[in-house]
């Protein structure tokens, strides 16, 4: 019986995914880019990262791997707008499988469906994922550092802690309030 609920939970979670991607991609631009979002283009994709930490940490105060995500992201596909909201588009299509890991951690399958269902369809989350600034990138982060922590509490093996501490910490130099989770 489990082997067959196995392919089952699978293909929920990639019909979920699939939906979460086609919700989040679909209209991409179709709302006129905003201020924050210009700044981020500007600022954090266009300036090299070392003026960027320079000048704006006092102008626009957030961790330094917002920064340098987008810097990164810039050098690798290029700048403009389109592909600044590609970047936290993507990374919330992640956080539909990360939700679901969570999900089913805490309560099984079904919670585990529901969480990855509400993540895929939720109208701040698709609003987030389509706006060109970091709390995308931060929402999918720290939900997977607390599903790796509840992980590394039942295994209590060092590769399960240090995976928690990397992404955990990675959350935390993504947006500040990561802080407050993990107090």
């Amino acid at each position: 019986m489990t082997r067959r609920r196995f392919p089952a939970t699978i293909a929920l979670v990639v019909a979920l995914t699939l939906m979460g991607a086609l919700l989040r991609f679909y209209n991409l631009n179709a709302v006129a880019i905003r201020g924050d979002e210009v700044f981020t283009i500007r600022h954090w994709m266009r300036q090299p990262l070392a003026v960027t930490l320079a000048q704006n940490a006092t102008s626009d105060p957030h961790p330094p791997l917002a920064y340098a995500s987008y810097r990164a992201w810039a050098l690798l596909v290029g700048e403009g707008e389109a592909v600044a909201r590609f970047l936290p588009a993507l990374f919330s299509v992640l956080g539909i499988p990360a939700l679901y890991a969570l999900g089913h951690r805490l309560g099984g399958r079904t919670m585990g469906g529901m969480a990855a269902l509400l993540w895929a369809i939720h109208p701040y989350l698709i609003w987030h994922a389509q706006d060109a600034r970091n709390y995308a990138l931060w929402s999918v982060l720290s939900a997977a550092a607390l599903w790796l922590a509840l992980v590394a509490l039942r295994r209590r093996r060092l590769i399960d802690w240090a995976l928690y501490i990397i992404v955990a910490s990675a959350a935390a130099y993504m947006y500040y309030l990561e802080l407050f989770v993990l107090l």
